[in-house]
């Protein structure tokens, strides 16, 4: 998905076993990007009344009839989430507790297909540590040796 999402180097796609948290409410990324795919699906399928013939707006968008000539298909349809991000928190995998930050959506759905992608991404309000990569020579039990001979 390339975006102005993915232009932001400050933002990192999360992995689907890491934990989301709003305010109380906890989800699995994969979680809720299946509750943010079925939220968005619903939305788009709301049924209209027209003329009492019902139509879904996926059904709507999937072509653009100018006239009996000319019939547009339609590609993709793009949401996204407010540029500022959402306020929450991440429990990563192999992290020692939780990181707050901001967290923003896309949701791409491809009218042809039917397919619906959603992208989840996290930027925390203080970067990560960096880690050094000398840092595990220095937790090895030879560097331990050598230092305490010095």
């Amino acid at each position: 998905m390339d975006d102005k999402l993915e232009s932001n180097k400050n933002y990192d796609i999360l992995d689907g076993d890491d934990v989301l948290l709003f305010d109380k409410a906890t989800f699995l990324v994969r979680s809720f990007e299946e509750v943010v795919t079925s939220k968005f699906i619903e939305i788009l399928d709301l049924i209209a009344i027209r003329e009492s013939r019902q139509k879904s707006i996926i059904n709507w968008m999937k072509e653009l009839r100018i006239n009996e000539e000319i019939i547009i298909k339609g590609g993709d349809i793009d949401w996204n989430s407010p540029q500022e991000g959402i306020d929450c928190q991440v429990l990563r995998i192999g992290s020692k507790g939780w990181q707050k930050g901001r967290l923003q959506i896309k949701i791409k759905e491809n009218f042809q297909s039917g397919e619906t992608q959603v992208c989840i991404k996290f930027c925390p309000h203080e970067p990560a540590k960096q880690k050094s990569p000398l840092d595990d020579i220095r937790q090895s039990e030879e560097y331990k040796k050598l230092s305490n001979n010095n």
